[in-house]
């Protein structure tokens, strides 16, 4: 596991910290295939520092009421006027701690958003596997579950933060769906119950029936959404081309001649043909890339930092980089729809962190001075900063 700075706890700062002994093109194969993996974890504190209960007081004090922040029961959400003031402005705190004990789980929607590790985490695995992630906390304090047995249009990674939670998974019956279902018949068996220990970590294919319910005094856990492009996207990058073309924007011929009619149709069909074959699979999802803007970070001004100080990047996709040109002039890098003028000592700064991020800002100057030169090296970090391409934890 990575540390995020010296004199902190270890933290998940990878796709590789999450799975943990299961390397990462094990983890491809049982993605590719869709079969779930179960992986037990053998430090069992080894995701606490993700979401510690610190964060989780924090969070709730300060966004029980945001719209992200919900509380649910058997996939039920439960009306705010149950835990909240008569304006609904302010949290009834006897009224919340009340319904703790009755079943229910708060359920934090996007919570990458207001947990900087989490987000950090997120970011990370979206680079590695080059699809969008999201991820929701669930928070439980009594047995029962949030959600009755339903299924998910995305897959997932589930971890185990604290406590433990009793799953039930069942097959799917329709492969590679597009729609999450929420009821499920699940009168039969599961397929398999998986016992969730603090730092276990869970993939499910999407589409498969799943439930869970805590089985300890409470439970934290995060599921990472994992959605990935599909032929169905790819045809709606097509529709989005054929609005280029004249001829499919010409109205359908209903009140012309049998004739004409057949025409027409045969035209569309050749241009159809013309532009699925000049389209490229490739190409699409490079675009997609490109277009990634960075993960949400406060973007840090003033003082740099220091050289104990964890850089990590906050790009969700491996862009390409241009090499450097001989003249060492800056050269446009595209990074969510916009090319800025990078100088060379930052695209160079940018190749290394896209290997081995997180990073202390130490290695980055071992690796960069020698071609550089430290004022060069710095002045790229400052770049990278300006820009919300990197963000920093600082060491304690």
């Amino acid at each position: 596991m990575h540390r995020l700075s010296n004199g902190r706890k270890p933290t998940l700062a990878t796709l590789a910290d999450l799975l943990a002994p299961v390397s990462t093109s094990e983890f491809l194969k049982v993605f590719r295939t869709k079969k779930r993996l179960h992986i037990p974890a053998s430090d069992h504190a080894r995701a606490e520092a993700l979401f510690s209960w610190q964060d989780i007081d924090t969070l709730l004090s300060e966004h029980m009421l945001d719209e992200d922040v919900e509380i649910m029961r058997d996939s039920v959400t439960v009306p705010r006027q149950f835990y909240t003031s008569n304006d609904g402005k302010r949290l009834n705190v006897r009224a919340f701690h009340n319904l703790l004990p009755q079943g229910v789980s708060i359920v934090v929607n996007f919570v990458q958003r207001s947990i900087p590790q989490i987000r950090q985490l997120s970011v990370a695995i979206e680079r590695e596997l080059g699809i969008s992630t999201n991820v929701n906390a669930y928070l439980s304090f009594f047995k029962g579950g949030a959600f009755k047995p339903h299924s998910d249009k995305m897959d997932v990674l589930v971890l185990q933060v604290h406590g433990s939670k009793q799953w039930r998974i069942w097959n799917t019956e329709l492969p590679y769906p597009v729609e999450s279902q929420l009821k499920i018949n699940a009168s039969e068996t599961p397929d398999q119950e998986v016992e969730m220990a603090p730092g276990d970590v869970l993939f499910i294919p999407r589409g498969e029936p799943h439930s869970a319910a805590v089985s300890s005094k409470h439970s934290v856990h995060l599921t990472i959404g994992l959605e990935s492009q599909t032929g169905i996207n790819f045809i709606d990058y097509l529709r989005q081309e054929a609005r280029k073309d004249p001829l499919f924007r010409m109205d359908l011929p209903r009140h012309s001649s049998d004739e004409d009619s057949r025409a027409h149709e045969a035209a569309l069909k050749r241009q159809l043909h013309h532009l699925i074959d000049a389209a490229s699979m490739s190409q699409f999802l490079q675009e997609s890339d490109l277009f990634q803007s960075p993960a949400l970070q406060t973007v840090v001004v003033g003082e740099l930092p220091q050289m104990d100080d964890v850089l990590r990047l906050t790009l969700r996709r491996r862009v390409p980089l241009p090499d450097i040109a001989p003249d060492g002039e800056a050269q446009p890098v595209i990074i969510g729809g916009e090319a800025p003028r990078l100088s060379a000592a930052s695209i160079d700064a940018l190749r290394w962190l896209f290997n081995l991020d997180p990073a202390h800002l130490r290695a980055l100057h071992s690796a960069l001075t020698p071609r550089h030169g430290h004022d060069s090296t710095q002045a790229a970090i400052g770049e990278l900063l300006r820009l919300g391409f990197i963000f920093v934890n600082r060491a304690d």
